[in-house]
């Protein structure tokens, strides 16, 4: 028998793992404190489900022993799974093949601070940053309109649904700061230039890599995202060749010694025509099953790797797009140009190279489960991004 999965995550990430493995015979559980969330475990190819109350670590060390899971490959959906699994790699380790590196890998992806020093070492564009104590001091010279960021997103984003605050000028500025230092201490703050532009301007390399080389990747487009403005994730995105994001994000990617799945996220800055790196994530990332459909599925890649099977490189792929249902809809009604919106979708449909994040013939049930869910957790979500938005002016 195959060597079985365990998904930390059951959000429609974790859904793309568990799909992707399942369908081809591969035993998945999921683990997920947060029920409300799990719309994975709707799937059929989930074979069991668990709600841990104690601390993650522990609890899979404890199944592990408890059902003979040696062998068995650990994929994170969330950072904060990333986390859990990078500084516990050596103890999980002595059962579990772990799809995330150790934490002085793991760190330049969880740390945006240490994100754009190693960009900036390798040469890789970066945007105007600053911590907001160093920005407090200059406060009226600031490069506005700017954002402020955690440095650590699941430090802030879990406790407000929010992944950063703008700022037009200084009192917006003091406004914004006062309120994430709620959460955040100063130096966790980024302060950073807005670049122009929304979620077509946003590109990513995506890659799978053994002992630091990359063997299979992509480079794609967030066409649109949701919000419109600062998307906390994407709602259309299509693969694209661009011969630059790939040269950055392989070379990023390599140069922490990378080993597992991972995405890096750059913007296209108009203003002086440079690719900036945003973001890392060391983990599935929301739309990874895009691989799939372009004929690069990561999870499965990424699987046989850890359990030992032959790992022969892909050096090109299929044009493909994906879709987050229920999200593209609302970004699609925002859209200043609705019409060329909806042709693109069709378009998309009618080549029958679509990929939905929920959607599937095959695994029908998470797409509706996630409408009752969204109905409710997704209602709780906006209002308090709302109430804390409200609290910032």
């Amino acid at each position: 028998m195959n060597p079985g999965a365990i998904v930390l995550g059951g959000n429609f990430i974790g859904l793309g793992v568990v799909r992707s493995l399942g369908a081809r015979g591969i035993p998945v559980w999921i683990v997920d404190p947060k029920r409300s969330n799990a719309v994975a475990r709707f799937s059929r190819y989930a074979q069991r489900f668990l709600e841990p109350t104690a601390d993650v670590h522990h609890f899979l060390i404890r199944e592990g022993q408890r059902h003979r899971l040696d062998g068995w490959v650990l994929f994170p959906a969330d950072d904060t799974s990333v986390e859990i699994l990078s500084t516990n790699h050596q103890s999980l380790s002595t059962i579990y093949h772990v799809t995330t590196p150790p934490i002085d890998v793991t760190k330049f992806a969880l740390d945006k601070r240490l994100t754009y020093r190693r960009a900036d070492e390798l040469g890789i564009p970066t945007p105007w940053t600053s911590t907001s104590d160093a920005a407090s001091e200059a406060v009226n010279d600031l490069p506005y309109p700017v954002i402020l960021k955690p440095a650590v997103n699941h430090h802030f984003f879990p406790h407000t649904a929010l992944k950063v605050l703008a700022a037009d000028d200084p009192l917006e500025f003091q406004t914004a700061r006062a309120r994430m230092g709620e959460w955040l201490t100063p130096d966790a703050i980024l302060v950073q230039e807005r670049i122009p532009g929304g979620g077509q301007c946003q590109f990513s390399y995506c890659a799978a890599c053994k002992q630091g080389k990359v063997y299979a990747a992509l480079v794609a487009r967030r066409r649109r995202q949701y919000p419109v403005e600062f998307g906390n994730a994407s709602s259309f995105v299509e693969t694209v060749d661009q011969p630059l994001i790939e040269a950055y994000g392989r070379k990023f990617l390599e140069a922490i010694g990378f080993d597992g799945m991972a995405e890096v996220e750059f913007k296209f800055d108009s203003r002086d025509r440079r690719y900036k790196i945003l973001d890392v994530n060391a983990r599935p990332w929301g739309w990874h099953a895009l691989g799939k459909a372009a004929g690069i599925d990561f999870s499965y890649l990424v699987w046989r790797q850890k359990v030992g099977r032959e790992m022969t490189p892909i050096p090109s792929h299929k044009r493909a797009t994906w879709v987050r249902e229920l999200n593209d809809f609302l970004a699609i009604a925002k859209s200043p140009n609705r019409a060329a919106e909806i042709r693109c979708l069709l378009g998309a449909i009618l080549r029958g190279n679509l990929t939905g994040a929920t959607f599937d013939l095959l695994d029908p049930v998470p797409f509706f489960a996630e409408f009752v869910l969204r109905a409710s957790q997704g209602f709780w979500l906006q209002r308090q991004a709302t109430a804390f938005l409200s609290d910032t002016r």
